[in-house]
């Protein structure tokens, strides 16, 4: 799926009739489960107006004629919009995720950018953290600092916060926090967004 979708990049779309038939082939292939009678698995041009319209994708600028052009954005803004629709989000939440966002954002959001190095990274360090787990680990207290942890396999270090119990964030130390207010938003949110999930 990935492939199908990062293979867009670039391509436009002239025409409703146009982006909607490539969405649908590239939604086909998700078979996201939409549990709900009311909402399609496949927009057809009825429903991508109403998207347009309640600003889940933005209005395309450019035009060809009379027919507007959509863009490699747009069809990532549809296919979110469908992925947390299938998730059970609601129209006004699924428009805070995915208005202001990148196109590197959504294909994130969307599953089709695999996980960056650093992802995978993170990953290999939490399975040998619990690789070496012992069997009853001593208990932190509230106040106790962040824990420094090891280096894994001489790359940048990683530090362990306790957020709550049952809640820890690793952060690498060559990590640097969002610049600006929006971007911290946008962080916050996708946050968010992958705790709800855990609950599903």
């Amino acid at each position: 799926m990935a492939n199908n979708v990062l293979r867009e990049a670039g391509r436009k779309y002239v025409g409703l009739p146009e982006f909607a038939r490539v969405g649908g082939q590239i939604l086909a292939q998700l078979q996201l489960e939409q549990q709900r009678g009311t909402v399609t698995s496949v927009p057809d041009e009825r429903t991508i107006r109403y998207y347009l319209a309640e600003g889940l994708i933005q209005t395309p600028e450019e035009k060809q004629g009379t027919a507007s052009v959509f863009s490699y954005l747009h069809l990532l803004q549809l296919l979110t919009v469908k992925k947390l629709q299938a998730e059970h989000l609601p129209i006004r939440k699924i428009r805070e995720l995915v208005a202001g966002k990148s196109e590197q954002e959504l294909e994130t959001l969307i599953g089709a950018r695999g996980p960056s190095g650093r992802k995978t990274e993170a990953k290999r360090y939490l399975e040998s953290l619990l690789a070496s787990a012992p069997a009853s680990p001593p208990q932190e207290t509230a106040a106790a600092p962040p824990q420094q942890t090891q280096d894994f396999a001489a790359s940048p270090s990683w530090q362990r916060v306790e957020i709550e119990p049952g809640l820890e964030l690793h952060v690498r130390s060559d990590y640097s926090p969002p610049a600006t207010t929006g971007k911290t938003r946008s962080l916050l949110e996708r946050a968010i967004h992958r705790l709800r999930r855990l609950r599903d």
